[in-house]
């Protein structure tokens, strides 16, 4: 069987060369870097690491603290304002936790003060995950959050983790921890009064005393290198 050769017109060089930008713009397409998404619970293997410790820890009261990829987002949202401001406090950015929380599309409960803080802990200074915990631990009102140790608290069910190293700021690595839900509830955030309450005094002044040490740490953390 032979073909006949078809004589080459301007119509048929046109639609040749369309068919190969296309298929050369589909190509280059997919060789591209394609941005990494964020893992569910932290930005990071650090990150994700001390999420699981928290999880997992023995005395959580939570029974199931879920990765939310949202708060993981807003995490990493904290510690690049904690690093541009270069200090560690909860306003960074000039938004309090829970504004920042609302104003990227985190739905935080009516039950939520606008100015305040039910959700975040800040660290910085130490590489290691179980370090940080360790000193989470050491200040009650941290440890209070992290393990749920308050009816309020225990019904945060969502986490979110960033760490992020910054070898040319002061304190270098920078770690934020979100626990928070969306769902409302009854209870009001726990205040001093609820805690003078419902706690011994020689253990509430010990707490007292050891969350004014792990503030002043976290302040003078590598300022002096």
């Amino acid at each position: 069987m032979s073909t006949l050769l078809q004589p080459v017109t301007f119509k048929t060089v046109i639609t040749t060369l369309m068919i190969l930008t296309t298929v050369l713009h589909s190509t280059i397409g997919q060789t591209e870097e394609q941005p990494q998404p964020i893992q569910s619970c932290g930005n990071s293997p650090e990150a994700m690491a001390l999420a699981n410790l928290i999880r997992n820890h023995p005395r959580q009261q939570r029974k199931n603290l879920v990765c939310n990829n949202k708060l993981a987002q807003i995490a990493r949202i904290k510690a690049k304002l904690i690093i541009d401001g270069q200090n560690i406090w909860h306003n960074a950015g000039h938004l309090t936790p829970n504004q920042l929380l609302r104003h990227h599309g985190y739905h935080l409960p009516a039950s939520y003060p606008w100015f305040g803080n039910q959700v975040e802990a800040l660290a910085g200074g130490k590489h290691q995950a179980d370090d940080v915990l360790t000193d989470f631990l050491d200040s009650f009102s941290h440890r209070t959050l992290l393990l749920g140790e308050d009816p309020f608290f225990v019904a945060q069910q969502q986490l979110g983790v960033a760490y992020v190293h910054h070898p040319d700021s002061s304190y270098e690595h920078y770690w934020v921890v979100i626990i928070a839900d969306e769902q409302d509830q009854t209870r009001t955030p726990p205040t001093n009064t609820i805690q003078k309450k419902n706690k011994p005094s020689a253990q509430l002044k010990r707490d007292q005393i050891k969350e004014k040490l792990y503030r002043r740490k976290v302040r003078s953390t590598l300022w002096h290198r």
